[in-house]
């Protein structure tokens, strides 16, 4: 079977980034997922569950994990914000 593919860019931040050894803070990391692949599939690909993760922005605007991802999109994902 073929399959269409998106390039993406995905940028980690607070404790995210550890799973990944050669991960560079300032470019992030360019990974290709088939087309139509969504949000949650992304975070299953990057084995980060749920919890972990507080919001997420496509191309700077916040999206659900439901959505669809756009093809060359650059994704951020947040963790929750704690403090005291």
């Amino acid at each position: 079977m073929i399959y269409k593919a998106m390039q993406l860019n995905i940028k980690l931040y607070g404790t995210l980034s550890r799973s990944f050894d050669e991960y560079d803070h300032l470019s992030g990391m360019d990974i290709t997922l088939p087309e139509g692949s969504s949000i949650n599939d992304l975070l299953v690909y990057l084995n980060i569950l749920s919890k972990r993760v507080g919001m997420i922005l496509m191309n700077d605007s916040p999206v659900q994990k439901d959505t669809q991802i756009k093809n060359e999109a650059q994704i951020k994902i947040l963790q929750p914000i704690a403090g005291g």
